[in-house]
């Protein structure tokens, strides 16, 4: 007579082997929810980055191409205001609204286009550029800018922030007439910091109001001045065979001196 033979998991094995499963599970659960959340990192600070080498690479194109930053130096502003020599880009303005980077291009005639910087992706969260003169006479724009990733699930929410200098390294060129806004109260140059040449092919009026025909230089309300004894006005003979320099005598007599060189 045979007995019954019957092979299983008692109750101890069983409670053991749940508790190996138990365990394991718990671990991976772990591992896969870490993972999770580095990836939804990673791709918020992808987007962060992306955003902001676009944003950089087209602020700096506008910067450098620039005619003129119009923006007050050493004072931090909301905006980026330049003037173009392109007549479809007259002037630019790069600025944050309502958490977007947007720019604004108007050209000659006045029409204007808008065009955001940014999606909806990421956020605006500050803005702010600072123009600088350089020694060297060149300007250059501080650019402080902060982005958040536009998420609802704090695991995925990431911020990255851009402070960088842009020069504007292009001579300035303008397709239009150049006015100060207000009459008589800016110079060109100072006493300490002069411009080399000047050319006209024009009239050059000092204090005048109109202008005569056949005048080159009219001037009103006031004296030309030559500091220097060996420096004069320059006149050529009707034939112009030769220049001579105009000087006065220490008693008022007119003197003419001939130059080598006519203007």
């Amino acid at each position: 007579m045979y007995g019954n033979d019957k092979s299983g998991f008692s109750l101890i094995e069983l409670m053991i082997y749940v508790g190996i499963f138990a365990v394991s599970a718990v671990f991976l659960v772990s591992i896969l929810t870490v993972v999770t959340q580095i990836q939804l990192r990673n791709n918020s600070v992808h987007e962060l980055n992306q955003q902001i080498s676009f944003v950089r690479s087209t602020v700096e194109r506008f910067v450098q191409t620039s005619s003129l930053i119009d923006m007050t130096t050493a004072v931090s502003t909301s905006t980026i205001k330049l003037r173009m020599s392109s007549s479809t880009d007259d002037t630019v303005l790069i600025y944050a609204s309502n958490s977007v980077l947007y720019i604004a291009t108007t050209d000659s005639s006045g029409n204007t286009s808008t065009k955001p910087l940014t999606d909806s992706n990421v956020t605006v969260d500050n803005f702010s550029a600072t123009k600088y003169q350089t020694p060297s006479g060149f300007s250059l724009v501080q650019i402080d800018m902060a982005l958040s990733y536009n998420a609802t699930n704090p695991k995925a929410q990431a911020s990255r922030s851009l402070k960088t200098a842009i020069a504007r390294i292009s001579a300035a060129e303008f397709d239009s007439s150049v006015y100060p806004n207000v009459t008589d109260n800016f110079d060109l140059g100072t006493a300490s910091k002069n411009w080399k040449n000047a050319y006209y092919s024009g009239v050059v009026g000092v204090g005048a109001t109109s202008f005569s025909p056949g005048y080159k230089m009219v001037i009103s309300g006031g004296d030309i001045g030559v500091r220097d004894v060996s420096t004069g006005v320059v006149v050529k003979t009707p034939d112009g065979s030769a220049c001579y320099r105009l000087g006065v005598t220490n008693t008022g007599g007119v003197t003419t001196t001939l130059v080598g060189t006519c203007p």
